[in-house]
């Protein structure tokens, strides 16, 4: 009588088992566990994923919306308040710097950060970073240059093109030019 009972419960619980397979593998998605509604938008949102990843990099117009890659844009000359510079940061006590687009007849680079600051093993000598990048902003130069004397760390006042007026802890003033990496 145990045998027949086992044998009952057992083939009740495969039963079961194989009536929930079926169901999950009757779906035809990896979402079939969801709501159709969010299935839907699960399976469009991939069919947009694979499109984006086939069509060419353009702006395009479809029924699902705008296609839209970001292209690199263009830097306007400024100061920035605040540099990240994981690579220096360890040597150097940042204070701001300046970024600007190059015409080719400057320097050979597309783009040039400047950053400026004060050496942490000495804070009173003052220190800038010209970093320049080629195309697609990709990294090309590193370049550092002391200041000619000793007045503390350094920041980015105003500019004129590519001359930076820079100014240390007791207002001492230079011009740093950015292509010739000199001091006036």
């Amino acid at each position: 009588m145990n045998k027949i009972w086992i044998a009952l419960l057992t083939v009740g619980v495969l039963s079961c088992a194989g009536i929930s397979y079926y169901h999950v593998s009757a779906s035809n998605t990896e979402y079939g566990a969801l709501p159709k509604e969010k299935q839907e938008i699960q399976e469009r949102k991939d069919k947009n994923k694979i499109k984006a990843k086939n069509d060419s990099i353009t702006k395009n117009n479809t029924k699902d919306g705008p296609l839209v890659i970001q292209k690199d844009r263009t830097v306007t000359p400024q100061i920035i308040k605040k540099i990240e510079d994981p690579v220096n940061d360890q040597r150097i006590r940042f204070t701001n710097g300046w970024v600007s687009p190059v015409n080719h007849q400057e320097m050979s680079a597309r783009g040039v950060t400047v950053e400026t600051g004060a050496l942490k093993s000495d804070p009173a000598q003052g220190i800038v970073v010209v970093l320049t990048d080629g195309e697609k902003r990709k990294f090309v130069d590193s370049k550092e240059y002391k200041t000619p004397s000793k007045h503390g760390e350094v920041r980015v006042i105003d500019y004129d093109g590519f001359d930076l007026t820079l100014e240390a802890e007791d207002k001492t003033r230079w011009t740093f030019n950015v292509p010739t990496g000199t001091f006036k």
